[in-house]
């Protein structure tokens, strides 16, 4: 079983092109979350997303894949201006985001196997979500 405790702290930082920008940072700081993140979604087909923050984002946050598919479809709103995406929300939804790149990390540096699906649930549970 993987065991961690997950403690994320974000604060407002300068404007970046993502949402998310915490994330974005931690994706561009070291290959090493893009690998982790590739290890555990070896069986999911990240290409039909735009990016990778796209991939988790709408994988991982529930109830936001249909507004996602909406987006990329062309019959909806790009995320930043749907009313539910509060600065606050986006914080923990940023700060959500950082904590299942350190799952992934975690989950690789163990070399331990875990289902999309087996991801997805301890990622939710650590985050109390």
């Amino acid at each position: 079983m993987l065991g961690m405790v997950l403690e994320m702290r974000c604060t407002m930082q300068p404007h970046t092109s993502s949402v998310f920008p915490h994330t974005e940072r931690l994706l561009g700081s070291e290959g090493d979350y893009q690998k982790s993140l590739e290890f555990v979604a070896s069986r999911k087909k990240m290409e039909r997303y735009q990016d990778v923050i796209d991939f988790l984002f709408c994988e991982l946050v529930i109830g936001m894949r249909r507004h996602c598919m909406r987006y990329y479809n062309g019959e909806g709103p790009p995320l930043r201006e749907l009313s539910i995406a509060t600065s606050e929300r986006l914080l923990l939804w940023d700060a959500f985001l950082m904590g299942a790149l350190e799952v992934a990390r975690a989950a690789l540096e163990q070399k331990r196997r875990l289902s999309w699906s087996q991801y997805k649930e301890f990622v939710l549970a650590a985050s109390g979500i």
